[in-house]
């Protein structure tokens, strides 16, 4: 202990005489060892650690296969589910659920919160008990109980009163008794659900295989494998099939882990961020790895003499080791806080079903993984410089004349390593690239809309106050009505769902004249007020769009896109041609084409277009689907409209709740997060990594001339230009460059597939975006390398042979 006191105080000093070099070596080292930290910590308290439920690595989602329809996961009709319940051998328990909306307007303004639907077994399966009062009974799954259990959240809306279970409260005008209250960290199935009430199906709706939208959660039986899940479920899929060939042909059954489900984008964009941070950090290394190897060449004197004196050439290397390990602990320490602000801009990886339970710190297991990356970046950039340093012969190491006798495998060793920074920074700024090409791509999509000047809300009219379907229908027209009145408003429209808040909402389509298809014949639905289509810009194609005079008891109508026109008509025109969408009970609803619009990407920018279909919401008798959002065109900046769009609404009814008040431009901004975000820190790693790239050029050229001052400057004193000094220094730097980019041009080709789906329109391999690439680390290599170049040709023959 006394020996490695004093070596760490002799190391000490010797970096506090350089405090220069000191400073530049912890920066490098706080952004790689900073920049892993954080991923590392973002990865572990989101992906890494297990679910908070019992035994998670046993519980599952189920989805109905619609693989052969483009649909790999699908939610699941009532029939089907209770099916799976009853002949499943490989999971001791299946749940259901489906979501629930509600109305609370006391105490506190009105405010829609989102819940599920319940079988009475999801929480015992989850392993999760109520933090007050009990879980729901079998008999509460029957139509009639009226009771709830509330999230942590909404109880404190309630006041916070300890003894609310059995209590009665209001939601959506209809009373509940509250039967329980969950812990502060538990919404499932993601973090906006506030309650839970039983599902009570009716025995129609238990019967149902047309209608999909429930999902299910499994647990796995002790000793089985999702192997034999996945075995059990494909025979009980074979067997549906079989029983019920229209409702269930060609339909399988996909099982995934939990963790999985909830996790795996998330998972797969930190795992690509981690890589990229362990690229930065490979590269401070190599810089780092540098600058220690051309100090260790300076001292190559001290060092020989101290071995012609005995040293032992081990203690020379602990000495050196030394020093590595305390720039690599003062890296590790700068590194935390870099890594505190990293953490940030990672939070918009949090999964979504994890956002109210995960809050993105630095913790002890950050502080260890900081630790013992600091303590292996020591070894790494200490071991070769310090063996480098002590390998050589005592007579090579009291050379006095460099030039005569050089560090020829020190000058091998940086060379590699600045081929090395070079390469793996070309891999970084190639995907980075590749991004940016795809959010180029992507903004160059037609969405078949117009996003700019639009206002949007969710206005969702809640039931039973609005179950009467007369007086839904006055609610809606009278919102139109008073919010299309408005100052500053264009126009307005209604419609069940917005472009990209949704992947499905589909209704099963029939031809009048033509068989059904079953499943394959499927469309997009969308209830739709007048001026809904003419407020988002869409483009009529042939006919005309919805009218004033598409109201109720008038001939039913619909508007259908391109893609629907082509599917069935591609010949003639769809105008007068009728379909069938149903009604919700059964009966059919022939509905008139009136006109063709340009496909509107409804499901996101990289989708392929889908058939769609936009029904006057006056002419339909759904009750379960209906009109909840509003769209706005408005003059000027719609983000200042959204106080008269809430006082227009509440003037029809003050207890109607208004929610994501937000702009078009917003929701487009979202549908494009994933890739920005991920874009905006892939690009910060590339940048570091090709800026330490540079400055590791920058370093190995300067040292190169320094060590060469003595030749330099004889062969200008026998005449050599000062322009062929510099074109020769640059030529050594290109080919180090041009070996880098070859090495990372081999490398992007295979790690740039992991891009995967985020990527659009953009081969992970497109010759542009690397070639492009290639010339922007040479171009930035050349300018690093220009300054050591100017300096060499600036070498006075008559001081450098003085000092000689």
């Amino acid at each position: 202990m006394p020996v490695l006191m004093v070596g760490l105080r002799h190391a000490f000093r010797r970096l506090r005489r350089a405090p220069a070099f000191t400073l530049g070596v912890v920066v490098v080292l706080a952004l790689g060892i900073g920049g892993s930290a954080s991923v590392f910590s973002a990865l572990d308290q989101t992906i890494l650690r297990p679910l908070p439920y019992a035994e998670p690595d046993r519980i599952a989602m189920l989805w109905e296969d619609f693989s052969a329809f483009g649909t790999p996961k699908s939610r699941v009709s009532p029939a089907t589910y209770f099916d799976w319940a009853e002949r499943t051998r490989a999971f001791e328990s299946l749940a259901a659920m489906r979501m629930a909306i509600a109305t609370v307007t006391e105490p506190g303004p009105p405010e829609r919160v989102l819940g599920a639907a319940v079988t009475a077994n999801l929480l015992p399966l989850l392993g999760v008990a109520p933090a007050m009062g009990r879980v729901l009974t079998a008999e509460e799954e029957t139509p009639g109980h009226h009771v709830v259990i509330l999230s942590d959240r909404l109880w404190r809306r309630f006041g916070a009163d300890p003894g609310i279970v059995g209590r009665s409260i209001v939601l959506s005008d209809e009373s509940f008794t509250v039967i329980g209250v969950m812990p502060p960290a538990f919404h499932f199935p993601d973090a906006r659900t506030e309650f839970w009430e039983p599902i009570a199906l009716a025995p129609a709706q238990r019967t149902a295989r047309n209608s999909h939208y429930l999902h299910v959660v499994g647990r796995l039986r002790t000793g089985s494998t999702w192997t034999a899940a996945r075995d059990d479920m494909t025979t009980i899929a074979r067997q549906l099939a079989a029983e019920h060939p229209r409702t269930n042909d060609r339909i399988g059954i996909t099982v995934t882990p939990l963790a999985e489900e909830l996790t795996a984008d998330s998972g797969r964009a930190l795992l690509l961020l981690f890589g990229a941070a362990g690229c930065v950090l490979l590269i401070g290394c190599a810089n780092v790895g540098n600058l220690l190897i051309a100090k260790a060449s300076a001292r190559r004197r001290e060092i020989g003499v101290r071995i012609a004196l005995g040293a032992s050439r081990g203690r020379l290397v602990r000495e050196l080791l030394v020093e590595s390990l305390l720039l690599a602990s003062a890296g590790g320490v700068a590194g935390l806080a870099v890594a505190r602000w990293g953490l940030r801009a990672l939070t918009h990886f949090i999964p979504p079903a994890l956002s109210t339970t995960v809050a993105l710190h630095v913790d002890g297991r950050a502080v260890a993984f900081a630790i013992v990356v600091s303590a292996a970046t020591a070894l790494v950039v200490g071991l070769a410089p310090a063996t480098h340093a002590v390998s050589r012969s005592t007579i090579d190491s009291l050379r006095v004349r460099i030039g005569a006798g050089g560090d020829r495998s020190g000058v091998r060793l940086r060379r590699a390593l600045v081929v090395v920074e070079i390469a793996v920074a070309l891999v970084l700024v190639a995907a980075a690239a590749l991004l940016i090409d795809t959010l180029v791509q992507l903004r160059r999509v037609d969405p078949g809309f117009r996003a700019d000047h639009v206002l949007t809300a969710e206005i969702d009219a809640p039931l039973p106050k609005y179950a009467d379907a007369d007086r839904r229908r006055q609610f809606y027209q009278d919102v139109v009505d008073r919010v299309g009145a408005l100052a500053g408003v264009d126009r307005a429209g209604l419609t069940s769902d917005l472009p990209y808040t949704t992947r499905g909402n589909t209704m099963s389509l029939s031809i009048e004249g033509r068989p059904s298809a079953g499943l394959s014949q499927d469309a997009l639905f969308r209830l739709v007020s007048t001026g809904y289509l003419q407020t988002m810009g869409a483009r009529l194609r042939d006919g005309r769009l919805l009218d004033a005079g598409d109201r109720a008891g008038a001939m039913p109508v619909a508007v259908v896109n391109d893609a629907l026109a082509r599917l069935y008509w591609p010949n003639e025109s769809a105008l007068g041609h009728r379909i069938d969408t149903g009604t919700g009970d059964g009966a059919p609803l022939w509905m008139t084409i009136v006109g063709v619009v340009d496909d509107l990407k409804e499901q996101g920018l990289d989708y392929g277009p889908r058939a769609a279909v936009y029904v006057p919401f006056t002419q339909t008798t759904i009750a379960f689907f209906m009109p909840s959002e509003i769209a706005v065109r408005t003059h000027a900046a719609p983000e200042t409209m959204a106080g008269a769009l809430q006082q227009a609404i509440w003037s029809i009814d003050p207890q109607q709740p208004i929610m994501q008040v937000r702009t078009m431009d917003d929701i487009v901004d979202v549908e494009l997060g994933d890739r920005q975000q991920m874009l905006s820190l892939l690009g910060t790693f590339a940048g570091v990594a090709l800026f330490l790239a540079a400055v590791g050029i920058y370093s190995v050229l300067s040292y190169l001339v320094s060590e060469r001052r003595r030749e330099i400057g004889l062969r200008i004193a026998i005449g050599a230009s000062a322009g062929r000094v510099i074109g020769e220094v640059l030529w050594q730097s290109a080919g180090l460059a041009a070996l880098g980019v070859g090495v990372g041009l081999a490398g992007a080709v295979i790690s740039t597939r992991w891009l995967g789906a985020l990527l659009f329109h953009v081969s992970p391999v497109d010759p542009v975006v690397l070639a492009g690439v290639s010339a922007l680390v040479l171009g930035i290599a050349l300018v690093a390398s220009f300054v050591p170049a100017r300096r060499a040709s600036a070498v006075d023959p008559m001081t450098v042979l003085r000092a000689d």
